[in-house]
């Protein structure tokens, strides 16, 4: 669910403690760039866009629903610039340096209080040098609460390659489906995966349904259920016609459906040769690109998915179908985008 709104920001010093008062600090929603809210200076660093950075706390007062007791909860962040220590209730949760990979901390049911309030702080220390480009401070990007049944699909936990596409000219859609379940309680568990695709055409229709044997995953651990599904002569994936598929992942438990999560995938296949070059589907394409930071001009380096989007629709009227992001890990917003507009992406991992 999303965990953006009414958050609590002070730039400079702050406090983790449930007690504290931070009535007097700036009430923002995230995504929140707090470097482009302070004034320029010709003395500030050039790279970093002649902005300061600077130590940022932010602080969300939020309560639980009592359903949510035995759950597994995490939170997490798509991005925060950088060096974040988050704390839960006062007490460290974990801290994160890099800027521009997501990341997430379990919610420890043991220090939750599930009948009065809870407080999230996060403390982000940007500082400047630290990039050769405008980075932006805070948390620029979206965060989510996770709120799941002990045994469940793991965060980031399917996989999905169509390794016979090429060899059959798009012909053979088969797909093989890696699936990571995770179990968090204290018992052995007997679990089934049952995994539906469905094209994202103008009938959203069912494709193919495929189930595995059931899989006994231990406690506190994870299993890896790999299956094959298949679809003939599955619609491609182009920067023309950016063609669709979800897959969704059910885990069952006695029968019962305990996790549900969807992913979102493609059929394609690319080459390259010192022939022709590259080739997409076969065909060979140039890649009419351009190289683009993540900042959105005056909001900062904030993430909001309305203005990626208005991104991407003005480079398709350009004419360009791939990005080389600049330089470092895209946010997971500018990936769903490029893929349901028809973008390329070269995703880059870093660069200072």
């Amino acid at each position: 669910m999303d965990f953006c709104d009414h958050w609590r920001f002070n730039l400079g010093s702050g406090s983790a403690a449930t007690n504290f008062d931070d009535s007097a600090w700036s009430d923002v929603d995230l995504p929140h760039d707090y470097s482009i809210e302070q004034e320029y200076s010709a003395s500030n660093e050039g790279e970093s866009g002649y902005l300061p950075g600077g130590t940022g706390w932010y602080r969300k007062t939020f309560t639980l629903s009592p359903d949510w007791e035995g759950k597994y909860i995490t939170i997490d962040f798509g991005g925060v610039y950088m060096n974040a220590t988050v704390y839960l209730n006062g007490e460290t949760l974990g801290f994160h340096p890099y800027g521009y990979t997501a990341f997430s901390f379990e919610l420890p049911q043991e220090k939750l209080n599930f009948e009065g309030e809870n407080v999230i702080a996060v403390k982000v220390e940007h500082n400047i040098p630290s990039s050769r480009w405008y980075s932006g401070s805070g948390i620029y990007r979206t965060v989510h609460l996770t709120v799941t049944d002990p045994v469940h699909v793991a965060k980031d936990g399917v996989y999905v390659t169509t390794p016979k596409l090429a060899s059959t000219n798009g012909a053979d859609g088969t797909m093989n489906i890696e699936t990571v379940v995770e179990n968090t309680s204290a018992e052995a568990v007997d679990v089934t995966v049952r995994q539906t695709v469905y094209w994202q055409g103008a009938e959203q229709s069912s494709a193919s349904v495929t189930t595995a044997e059931a899989t006994r995953v231990q406690p506190s651990a994870t299993a890896e259920i790999a299956q094959t599904a298949m679809i003939s002569n599955p619609e491609l994936w182009s920067t023309d016609d950016p063609n669709l598929y979800t897959l969704v992942t059910e885990v069952l438990v006695n029968g019962n459906v305990v996790d549900t999560c969807e992913t979102e995938f493609g059929f394609r296949w690319t080459t390259f040769n010192n022939t022709i070059g590259f080739a997409l589907n076969g065909e060979p394409t140039k890649l009419k690109g351009v190289c683009m930071h993540h900042d959105q001009g005056s909001l900062g380096s904030e993430a909001w998915y309305r203005a990626i989007e208005r991104q991407i629709e003005i480079l398709k009227e350009m004419g360009c179908n791939a990005i080389r992001v600049t330089h470092n890990p895209a946010a997971p917003e500018l990936i769903e985008i490029a893929n349901e507009k028809g973008i390329m992406l070269i995703d880059e991992a870093f660069d200072t």
